[in-house]
């Protein structure tokens, strides 16, 4: 049984390493452009407003107003950029390969300048926190698109991509792990309030830096390989296609739904070192549900030869909702006994709860990258079937899903806001060294953690079971559609004259056939 196990690793790494799609050179550039997209987001997901409201003074009532301005406009700019980047090429040059080298030198540096607020009046840090949150959010937000869109025009071979995306979700995973882990471990070695905030800034620093440089690997490794099949695609035919791709849809349903365990995930520091009065069990359990998370991106070229990418991220949300269940019923009985600060057995029941839950993430966000980039093809056969004509979008699919995302996040950073409100938080003042939180306060903070935790988990998991892009279907589909582009590369090879692909031109009857699916 172990040799088997040994060699099913063995054939697991080759068939990474020996990628006929992608070379070793490109993996690892894809994956070092996750892993520095995530940190920067984990910094500034994690940590963004606990700093604020405990080391700045600034009020949860104020960063909802920050966030929701910043988030509307980050949501307008997603399918401005998916835009963008579906333009066919100029002078046979990427669109997408500037923003992959411009944007990181922004999205670092705001990362860094929104933990050295100055220390002025409380109008100036809150004009000062929202232009670098708008730079930041912006900036994530065209990164994060050319880096998704460039990796789904790498190949369109389903299985080669598979492995593609669990390299990078390797990386992802230890960006997102990096911020959480290391912070608060500093944090409960040194209990002074002003080391704590230089403890922030100088992470911050070197956390901005490494991700600078991690974020411009791809612009310099990546190529696009496939290429949009026709010279404009108009709006409406986008549209259509959008509407036509019910696997997108239900990703795109399941991601919002997804924003009320965010809710969970941005409570949980205020939870740790307030509640529990245990600041170092983010450290543990970040550890710990980290490795887990490992696992599940490790078995994801194992169990994804027969169980869908639909079906692991169903699995996931459902395994993970079961654990917050327990956490809730148990955790109410703690808090129905007295003080819980500092009470091991509680401290015990939230860590293992919250850190087994953590064990499908990976694999989540595994899948989900191959359930996208797998909905740009069932997109481009349903068009192909219904009005004979077909559309690689991948920037468009991207956009509608970081739309998705962010709608996510603007709802995580409304509702946490809104939440600590209603429970009664109170944010530090000027000359403070601590928060003194009332109990009913201490309580709703474990509340802001489970009831999220159930609800952001289930919901989003009986969604994405509505997606029927899977098993024998999917492999008919999939096999169609090979015929058919086969069939197409045929059809353009016949044409008589000059003809570039490169630049994504198509033939007079399928301009034709454009017409008919826009009128």
């Amino acid at each position: 049984m172990k040799g088997s196990f040994k060699e099913k690793v063995r054939n697991g790494w080759n068939s990474i390493k020996n990628n006929p799609s992608f070379t070793l050179k490109e993996q690892l550039g894809f994956a070092s452009g996750s892993f520095g997209n995530c940190m920067g987001q984990d910094m500034i997901g994690t940590f963004f407003m606990f700093y604020m409201t405990d080391f700045m003074g600034i009020t949860s009532q104020m960063l909802f107003v920050i966030s929701l301005v910043a988030k509307i406009v980050n949501i307008i700019a997603d399918p401005v950029a998916g835009g963008i980047y579906d333009a066919p090429p100029r002078n046979g040059r990427s669109r997408v390969k500037p923003f992959l080298l411009l944007t990181p030198f922004p999205l670092s540096i705001t990362s860094v300048l929104l933990f050295v607020v100055p220390a002025t009046s409380m109008t100036v840090r809150i004009v000062y926190v929202f232009v670098f949150y708008l730079i930041f959010c912006l900036s994530d937000a065209f990164y994060d698109m050319a880096l998704m869109t460039t990796s789904a025009r790498m190949t369109s071979n389903p299985n080669d991509r598979k492995n593609f995306y669990t390299v990078a979700s390797f990386a992802s995973t230890l960006g997102s792990m990096l911020p959480g882990g290391v912070i608060p471990m500093f944090m409960s070695i040194y209990k002074d309030h002003q080391t704590q905030e230089w403890i922030y800034i100088i992470c911050a620093v070197v956390f901005g830096v490494v991700g600078l440089g991690t974020m411009l690997m791809p612009g310099f490794t990546l190529k696009e390989k496939v290429q949009v099949n026709i010279k404009e695609t108009p709006v409406k035919i986008n549209v259509k296609a959008i509407l036509q791709n019910r696997p997108l849809i239900t990703a795109v349903f399941a991601q919002i739904l997804d924003s009320i365990r965010q809710i969970c995930y941005g409570a949980l520091l205020y939870f740790y070192t307030h509640t529990l009065g245990a600041a170092w069990l983010s450290t543990v359990i970040g550890a710990v549900s980290s490795a887990l998370s490992y696992v599940g991106i490790v078995l994801i070229p194992f169990i994804g030869k027969k169980i869908a990418p639909r079906d692991i991220i169903a699995g996931g949300y459902l395994y993970t909702s079961f654990f917050y269940i327990i956490l809730l019923i148990f955790g109410s009985m703690f808090l129905g006994s007295g003080n819980v600060s500092g009470n091991m057995g509680f401290i015990a029941l939230a860590g293992v709860c919250i850190a087994l839950g953590g064990f499908p993430n990976g694999a989540i966000g595994a899948s989900r990258r191959i359930q996208l980039a797998d909905s740009a093809d069932y997109m481009d056969w349903k068009m192909r079937k219904k009005y004979g004509v077909g559309t690689r979008s991948e920037g468009m699919v991207f956009a509608v899903n970081s739309m998705a995302g962010r709608i996510n996040g603007f709802w995580k950073d409304l509702l946490l806001p809104l939440g600590l409100g209603l429970i009664g938080y109170v944010s530090k003042d000027d000359g403070a060294e601590t928060v003194k939180q009332s109990s009913e306060t201490l309580k709703g903070l474990f509340y802001l953690v489970a009831v999220p935790g159930v609800a952001g988990n289930l919901l989003p998991g009986l969604v994405t079971l509505l997606d029927n892009f899977r098993g024998k279907r999917r492999e008919r589909i999939l096999a169609e559609l090979m015929e058919m582009r086969k069939a197409d590369a045929e059809q353009d090879d016949s044409v008589d004259g000059p003809s570039d692909n490169d630049g994504g031109e198509t033939s007079e009857s399928a301009q034709e056939t454009v017409g008919e699916v826009v009128a």
